[in-house]
């Protein structure tokens, strides 16, 4: 694990890659496939893989019967020396719709998320280190995987963490009233869940399961007890840095330092208050007037004219996976001709979108991997340049004319601003773009039921991860389950060897079908990155992006 570092103005600026801007719409879109992330490069206890691993840079690794242990934390430069103290006051865009953290919603990744811990946690290159697994051995064919869990960690209640409640998470989200989507799935992967003792897990799959550590990575371990009390619905309580003191609703959620915590010396902060405010204007103003420290996500516009003051940092992730998509219905006609589908893929421009609405931070793609991705494909993320003549000529081979069809969104300026774009590209070809904008609720029903005729816009996640685990979980492009109600034995197939082939050579082949036959069917599209971005006042320091699209708290301080 690389040392933790604040992501400098100049430099942040440089990343380009995706994050999630609607939490709920990343739910639907994503959700099944939108969850948080551990710290990347922090200076903690940095994890060595020996020398026997099979560690990729850019995807998760095959470990191979290997053991990963703990080297001595790296030192800090003494000119940034970490302070301990003070609370970071941060500001949220609404209530949650809960504490319930096995429900993935990217809103949740700064404020409860700081609660809980995961089994493991990926660095910047997206090797696995250890977490509450101080160590682990996976068996060369991948169907097993020993976790060897760290001994005296404590729950935030001072109940020991022990591979009992490592168990009981794992069978918990198969429990339908949870409502745990894609955790349902990666759980049942497991056909065997042995606790030979208290600091040992052994999971056992009858086929090979090459996305294990996706699936760990963004699996939260909560407290048993706590769950099972008759105010669970009100509590959260977990081994993480932070500890859960209240949520009062329409006010603030409040967080304070884990004084317990088995990371020794985190984690800086004595605590986190979030505010919550109606928009993201508020935050804005919050943050100009002295109120907050932090604030994610703010309108683009803003974060254009406050990243060259001194007394900001502008902060942008590296390597979120995050992407803006259009869902298309084909359960309709005349959506169900691919050429329909195709023809609207051409319409859209990228780069219109990404240069004026995003300001130059999203990148313009027809595929949704970042590149270092074993599925990314240069010739074909240009695959869907913007071309109204060829959208003309599709829409008339298909013997289409006169079409009238709908864009679902809420309320977001980049989603407005992009609707109204694509409305009048539209018109030009003799097509008439409704466009509606819903409420969350009337919208996840909507799009999720595809109660909805034409299209929809929302926020995909986890592009930055083997290419399975974004396919086979996100309500997007799930095979079995996916929003626009596309079925194809192929692409069932194919997404289902891209979760259990093994061998990175056959695993390449598959990628490259899978992201021909997504060109081909365009059931769903996407438009370009969507950038993860914070501004934070210039005296908070190690703010740290965290995989799935997230900023960790654990290492920040205040200066």
């Amino acid at each position: 694990m690389t040392q933790g570092r604040t992501l400098q103005r100049r430099t942040a600026l440089k990343l380009i890659v995706a994050t999630p801007t609607a939490a709920l719409l990343s739910a639907a879109c994503g959700q099944a496939a939108a969850p948080s992330a551990p710290a990347i490069g922090a200076p903690a206890p940095a994890a060595t893989a020996s020398a026997t691993s099979v560690a990729a840079t850019t995807s998760p690794p095959r470990v191979t019967a290997t053991t990963q242990t703990l080297a001595p934390p790296q030192p800090t430069p003494p000119s940034l020396s970490p302070r301990t103290g003070g609370t970071l006051r941060t500001a949220v865009v609404g209530d949650p719709p809960g504490l319930e953290v096995h429900v993935l919603l990217p809103g949740l990744y700064e404020t409860v998320w700081l609660v809980y811990d995961r089994l493991i946690t990926y660095d910047d290159k997206l090797v696995p280190q250890p977490q509450l697994a101080e160590s682990w051995e996976q068996s060369a064919d991948q169907t097993s995987i020993r976790l060897l869990l760290r001994k005296d960690v404590q729950f935030h209640s001072g109940r020991e963490f022990t591979s009992d409640d490592v168990k009981y998470n794992l069978l918990r989200v198969r429990d339908p009233k949870i409502g745990a989507g894609t955790f349902v799935n990666q759980s049942k992967w497991f056909s065997g869940i042995d606790t030979p003792d208290k600091y040992t897990v052994v999971l056992t799959s009858d086929t090979p399961r090459p996305l294990t550590f996706d699936f760990l990575e963004y699996f939260n371990i909560v407290d048993k007890d706590a769950m099972e009390s008759a105010d669970a619905k009100s509590k959260a309580v977990g081994t993480g840095p932070f500890s859960f003191v209240e949520w009062v609703p329409g006010d603030h959620l409040q967080f304070a330092r884990n004084p317990n915590y088995w990371q020794t010396g985190r984690p800086y902060l004595d605590g986190v208050q979030a505010s919550i405010l109606k928009d993201s204007q508020a935050m804005v103003t919050q943050l100009e007037g002295g109120a907050v420290d932090a604030i994610k996500t703010p309108p683009l516009i803003d974060f254009g004219r406050l990243k060259s003051d001194p007394a900001y940092q502008a902060l942008a992730h590296p390597n979120a996976g995050i992407v803006f998509c259009f869902g298309v219905n084909v359960l309709n006609p005349p959506f169900d001709d691919k050429r329909v589908r195709q023809a609207l893929n051409y319409a859209v421009d990228r780069k219109r979108f990404t240069d004026s609405v995003l300001f130059g931070l999203g990148r313009p793609q027809a595929l949704p991997w970042v590149p270092g991705s074993p599925a990314y494909d240069a010739a074909l993320e240009q695959a869907y340049a913007f071309d109204l003549d060829k959208a003309k000529s599709l829409l008339a081979s298909a013997g289409v004319s006169n079409l009238e069809m709908d864009l679902l969104l809420t309320s977001s300026a980049e989603g407005n601003s992009m609707a109204q774009i694509y409305q009048a590209d539209l018109a030009s070809l003799g097509v008439k773009l409704n466009i509606r904008t819903l409420d969350a609720a009337v919208w996840l029903d909507q799009v999720n039921n595809r109660k909805y005729v034409g299209t929809y816009w929302a926020t995909a996640a986890r592009a930055n991860l083997l290419p399975g685990t974004m396919l086979s979980s996100s309500k997007l492009s799930d095979p079995l389950n996916n929003n626009s109600g596309f079925k194809s034995d192929q692409y069932t197939q194919l997404v289902n060897a891209a979760t259990s082939e093994p061998d990175p050579a056959k695993q390449k082949q598959i990628y490259q079908q899978l992201n021909q036959l997504i060109i081909d069917e365009s059931f769903f599209m996407i438009a370009s990155s969507d950038p993860p971005t914070m501004l934070v006042r210039a005296n908070v320091h190690n703010i740290v992006p965290q995989s799935l699209g997230g900023f960790g708290y654990t290492d920040a301080w205040i200066g």
